[in-house]
């Protein structure tokens, strides 16, 4: 299926749309495409799930600690300092 598109742009959306063309040497109709790639991007970006993705992308259990550091985090930053710096 094709789309034929009619726009009416003011004066800065069109001066918008001359600098894209200057700097990527695109005509209008692929100016448009592009735009609708990158905003279509987002918007799927946008709906995934969160917890989704954390876990695919790979941060989630990327690392290992102490199964209770969020209990005594306090505890184990001092002795990683003490450690590393000494008694000041």
């Amino acid at each position: 299926m094709v789309i034929q598109i009619n726009a009416r742009l003011d004066e800065e959306y069109t001066n918008k749309i001359a600098y894209i063309q200057q700097q990527t040497n695109q005509g209008v109709t692929d100016v448009i495409k592009s735009a609708i790639d990158l905003y279509y991007q987002q918007l799927q970006q946008n709906s995934l799930d969160p917890l989704l993705a954390l876990t695919e992308s790979g941060f989630v259990g990327c690392a290992e600690a102490d199964p209770n550091l969020s209990v005594n985090y306090k505890s184990v930053l001092k002795d990683a300092l003490k450690a590393k710096y000494g008694n000041r």
